[in-house]
């Protein structure tokens, strides 16, 4: 059954304002959190978790001046350098932003070696670390979220394929994330050969909310950048509508759907 979440979250979108770091693999058009909005209120959308996007590196700016003028009603995700300082990281926290990224995907992510440093330096704030990672990578993830002592958010469903079946090995380290605390996102269908209506998409929900139950979002991945890389350029590029199909179709029980959209981002980045 579809139907639209009172007081919603979009965990995983981007806002572009000037050019990206030179070298960067696409050329993103302006989107505000405005145009952000235009999209996502008719949907029962409310409230955005801003992702800081690769291109932009550590320079959050365009983010943090975007969640300023937001009144408290969105959060931030960023990427941050090794040596940020205290103060900067508590200005952050004051801004809105909740979780720091590391994307080792993306051409022009960030280095998994500063990963136990920024755990450290983030755990008196209450913030998570956010990671894009491959499935070959679970099994390090898996091992490493102990030690790290935050939560841990695995964004666009974990990494995991639509072309591929879930292995019995990655199942087994999916399920030591879900005991250990982590989090998954419902986001980037369309990264992982799950094109077209995302029904490639279903199964893996079904398997990801048993594992992780209440501790599941959902994103958008606004203003979708895989369309902007030169590669997918004139693809169609997916609606809201579109993108929350997968989870009301996998997840037809109004409660469970309210939880993933709205209730369990509200524990999340509060």
């Amino acid at each position: 059954m579809k139907s639209a979440p009172t007081g919603g979250w979009d965990c995983h979108a981007h806002v572009f304002v000037g050019a990206p770091l030179a070298g960067s693999h696409y050329t993103p058009n302006t989107c505000t959190l405005a145009m952000w909005q235009a999209g996502a209120v008719t949907h029962g959308i409310e409230h955005v978790v801003l992702v800081q996007p690769s291109v932009y590196g550590t320079d959050n700016a365009v983010m943090l001046d975007a969640l300023r003028g937001s009144n408290g009603a969105h959060r931030g995700v960023a990427v941050v350098a090794p040596d940020i300082t205290d103060q900067e990281l508590a200005d952050m926290h004051a801004d809105g932003v909740r979780g720091v990224r590391f994307n080792l995907v993306s051409p022009m992510g960030n280095d998994r070696a500063d990963i136990e440093n920024i755990a450290v330096r983030i755990r008196a704030l209450g913030w998570h670390l956010q990671l894009y990672v491959r499935p070959e990578d679970l099994a390090w993830v898996a091992a490493q979220q102990p030690l790290w002592g935050v939560p841990v958010v695995l964004d666009h469903m974990a990494g995991l394929r639509g072309d591929t079946e879930l292995t019995n090995e990655q199942a087994s380290h999916l399920r030591a994330l879900a005991d250990g605390g982590a989090w998954v996102k419902f986001s980037g269908f369309y990264r992982l050969a799950m094109s077209g209506s995302f029904t490639l998409a279903d199964a893996l929900i079904v398997k990801l909310h048993e594992l992780f139950g209440s501790r599941t979002v959902w994103g958008s991945d606004w203003p979708h950048t895989w369309y902007m890389e030169e590669a997918h350029k004139g693809e169609v590029v997916p609606g809201f509508a579109d993108l929350m199909a997968p989870v009301q179709r996998a997840l037809p029980v109004t409660k469970i759907q309210q939880a993933v959209f709205s209730e369990s981002p509200g524990v999340l980045y509060a």
